[in-house]
């Protein structure tokens, strides 16, 4: 068994959210440290003060030592995975090796409507969910990559320089009922699922 924290950056302080991971760090039965991906609160006031996911999470990840790091799940329709590939390497570079790529089809509508962003159906999100996927892994382990999908394509690409975890950093799919994405391509052996639990009150809480 293996216990971790899962905190929520909104309506709270980035002084706030990072003594919570430091104090984890300090603490070795919390192998791991979530947060998520989102750009409004899900509670609360809407309106209200949310941190993007992955500046702070690679500022956690020089603020803390041991703990592994992630995002609970990244929404694969808010970044080209190209990008995504890039900024993964990097984080686990910044981390000494310690992050876990948590990844995901995507689905509030709100933040969507919002920001212009588009919403697929289901299944072309799922369909886009596993192009997108096994062009990050292409990205994280290939000098060159190229993908030719429906949605992704890639073209005598790079993503330099690579991430320390070889072949790539532990890769977690969030998603929740008989119809979660899956990866048609492994992703590897340190591949797992995950299901978040609906939203409850209070900042910053932890899970396990």
């Amino acid at each position: 068994m293996r216990f971790a924290i899962k905190t929520r950056p909104e309506h709270t302080s980035w002084q706030q959210l990072r003594d919570v991971w430091i104090a984890a760090d300090e603490y070795e039965v919390f192998e791991s440290a979530w947060h998520w991906d989102h750009f409004y609160p899900l509670s609360g006031d809407m309106t209200g003060p949310n941190l993007e996911a992955w500046t702070t999470l690679a500022a956690l990840a020089q603020a803390t030592k041991r703990i592994r790091v992630g995002c609970q799940v990244t929404g694969m329709i808010y970044r080209h995975p190209a990008v995504l590939a890039n900024m993964a390497a990097t984080t686990d570079i910044i981390s000494g090796g310690r992050l876990e790529l948590g990844i995901g089809a995507g689905w509030n509508q709100m933040e969507c409507d919002a920001y212009g962003i588009e919403l697929p159906p289901l299944k072309e999100r799922f369909d886009r969910f596993d192009e997108g996927t096994q062009a990050l892994i292409a990205l994280l382990t290939e000098k060159v990559a190229n993908f030719d999908g429906q949605y992704v394509k890639l073209t005598d690409a790079y993503c330099e320089p690579k991430p320390v975890q070889t072949p790539h950093p532990p890769i977690t799919i969030g998603g929740k009922g008989p119809n979660a994405p899956s990866v048609r391509s492994p992703a590897g052996p340190s591949t797992g699922t995950s299901s978040s639990p609906a939203p409850t009150n209070g900042n910053p809480s932890k899970t396990s």
